[in-house]
């Protein structure tokens, strides 16, 4: 596995693990479909929430939010909606959210903890 995908993965689960600790529940871990895939799809009471995670090995390329753009918030919420529609659910409604995941020197051995920033309702 490439370095690149293998800290994605680890931001994911890092992401994954902070939200459940919000009082989040994780529906799914990259949902897939023919335009694009949702990182995590987690419930948040009654509401739907797509989130987005970016996850870096430092800041030597840019702060990972960064890395989205308009088009890429477009996607996402198209998503977002094509899931619930296919589950016919959250009449709450649904958002977007985006958790930054910055792994430095020893965060990886649980020696210092990631810096996590988080994101609700990332609108265009």
């Amino acid at each position: 596995m490439r370095a690149k995908d293998h800290t994605g993965l680890l931001g994911e689960d890092i992401a994954a693990e902070f939200l459940i600790g919000l009082g989040y529940r994780v529906l799914e871990r990259r949902w897939r479909t023919s335009r694009g895939e949702l990182d995590l799809v987690v419930e948040d009471g009654r509401c739907l929430v797509a989130v987005e995670v970016k996850a870096r090995r430092g800041r030597g390329f840019g702060h990972p939010l960064e890395s989205i753009d308009q088009q890429k918030l477009r996607r996402l919420h198209l998503l977002v909606n094509e899931y619930a529609a296919q589950r016919r659910s959250w009449a709450a409604g649904c958002r977007v959210d985006v958790v930054s995941v910055v792994l430095g020197p020893g965060s990886l051995d649980g020696v210092i903890a990631p810096d996590i920033e988080y994101l609700q309702d990332v609108t265009l």
